[in-house]
């Protein structure tokens, strides 16, 4: 549970808990035990030795985050039970290059003895990777007359949701339809790549200047972390030293919008209409401060706006295909 306060009385062995914020306070793991506790009492069947172990945390700031990191016990088995299956190696080919390569982690407790790799979960490597796929989430209606209404939101929210639409996004096909299936996907896409996970750096490490760009105060914001221009972490894929934290809830809309780039020509190989990074730069600016307009303060409720994603995506795709 992640509180904003708790204090244990040992005199009257209560314990008072503070829920100030219903946007980060509350049940952040054990969902399904809690909801068989309540409902135990309510049908009076809870005996009086039955115990859990129940954990406090104070002090959260991205809930979403922290229950991804924790919520291990069926999410890590899926990934790992699709290494054995070698449902990644077309993954590692792509990614062999990548400066982030050996950190990527494929199964569980990957890396996990090791304190000078900061591993970085293959589901969080799809997530991003899928933003972009056209057979996933196309920003064009089927009819390619509209832009659809959908956004990947689910990227940033369901790491394991992202990852059984990698796996299955063919459908009801066999095992060896959906294997083709997500290899030709990725042969297809693999020209832009690269491309995706250096824009995320290089919005990662430069937000904070775009936000001065537009007269925002970003040093101000809690989540942003800043100590007096002392480092205060590292980018996530390209490990660049930061003076300001850009939370994911943050960058996932935003490295998002560029989806609104990619082109694709009769193959269906992937292409840039516009380079991401010169885009960036060019209206950077203006997308930072549809960010930090926003009403809602905290990363991980700005992650899960579905209007921020909408705006961002057509502030990219009006400036690329509409000049």
């Amino acid at each position: 549970m992640s509180a904003h306060a708790a204090d244990w009385d040992s005199k009257t062995n209560v314990l008072s808990i503070s829920l100030d914020n219903p946007e980060i306070h509350g049940n952040i793991d054990g969902g399904h035990t809690l909801r068989a506790i309540i409902d135990a009492i309510k049908n009076k069947t809870l005996d009086k030795d039955r115990y859990v172990f129940f954990e406090i945390l104070v002090g959260v700031e991205h809930p979403v985050e922290l229950a991804a990191a924790r919520n291990t016990s069926v999410q890590v088995d899926v990934k790992s039970i699709e290494e054995l299956k070698n449902h990644f190696e077309p993954l590692k080919k792509v990614f062999d290059t990548a400066s982030f390569s050996y950190r990527i982690q494929y199964k569980m407790n990957e890396h996990y003895n090791d304190d000078s790799i900061l591993p970085i979960d293959i589901r969080e490597i799809i997530s991003i990777l899928i933003m972009f796929s056209q057979e996933i989430y196309p920003y064009m209606s089927s009819d390619g007359n509209n832009l659809s209404e959908q956004q990947p939101i689910q990227c940033y929210s369901g790491k394991e949701s992202s990852l059984k639409k990698f796996l299955y996004f063919s459908g009801s096909e066999s095992q060896e339809k959906q294997r083709k299936s997500r290899e030709k996907m990725l042969k297809n896409m693999t020209p832009i790549i690269k491309d995706i996970f250096d824009l995320w750096d290089e919005i990662e490490v430069t937000f904070p200047h775009k936000a001065w760009d537009s007269g925002k105060r970003y040093g101000a914001r809690k989540y942003s972390k800043y100590d007096s221009n002392e480092p205060v972490g590292k980018s996530f894929f390209g490990e660049r030293e930061l003076q300001y934290i850009v939370p994911k809830g943050i960058l996932y809309p935003l490295v998002a919008s560029f989806r609104a780039l990619v082109d694709q020509d009769a193959q269906g190989v992937y292409r840039w209409k516009e380079n991401p990074k010169a885009v960036w730069e060019a209206i950077g600016k203006k997308l930072v401060a549809t960010i930090l307009d926003e009403k809602a303060d905290a990363p991980d409720v700005i992650g899960k706006n579905s209007n921020l994603w909408n705006n961002l995506f057509k502030e990219v795709f009006i400036y690329a295909r509409m000049k």
